[in-house]
């Protein structure tokens, strides 16, 4: 499935930037979506274990991701349990003249089995890069927007 690399440099200093990524709670806190619930599985030194229950399109999905810090250089998670058991990402930071480059890589891979599944999975591939590539590019606009000091527009009144 796919593999997608964006890379991003943020007006922050390094610090700064390994601040708000390696504070779990923080930085789930910015990303956090109203059909997703998290919980904390386990917390041990540099890892977190975090049990993922998410609703997407009707059906509901629910998984295990590890997470483990290994900053100052990167932050490494992958799915261990449900439909996207096998799933890798991975942050990178680096310090740059105009302040933190920021690369996100995600390996995304999807869990049918069989035929249809391995079909599927032919016909789904363009698709899901592209959906991955937008759904990183939203989530470096969030951090951006985070280390940058940028507040989010006023709600709409009702």
């Amino acid at each position: 499935m796919p593999k997608v690399e964006l890379q991003r440099t943020f007006n922050v200093p390094l610090d700064k930037a390994l601040e708000y990524f390696g504070n779990h709670d923080l930085y789930n806190s910015r990303h956090a979506r109203d059909d997703t619930t998290c919980t904390i599985v386990s917390r041990k030194d540099n890892e977190v274990l975090v049990e993922v229950n998410q609703e997407a399109s009707g059906q509901k999905f629910s998984f295990t991701n590890k997470t483990v810090y290994r900053l100052p250089h990167s932050i490494e998670t992958e799915t261990l349990s449900g439909v996207a058991k096998g799933s890798r990402q991975k942050v990178t930071f680096e310090s740059v003249p105009e302040g933190t480059r920021v690369t996100y890589f995600t390996d995304f891979k999807m869990q049918f089995g069989g035929v249809a599944g391995k079909a599927l999975r032919l016909v789904s591939g363009k698709i899901m890069k592209k959906m991955t590539r937008e759904t990183m590019e939203e989530a470096a606009e969030v951090d951006r927007k985070h280390l940058e000091g940028e507040q989010p527009p006023p709600p709409a009144p009702q």
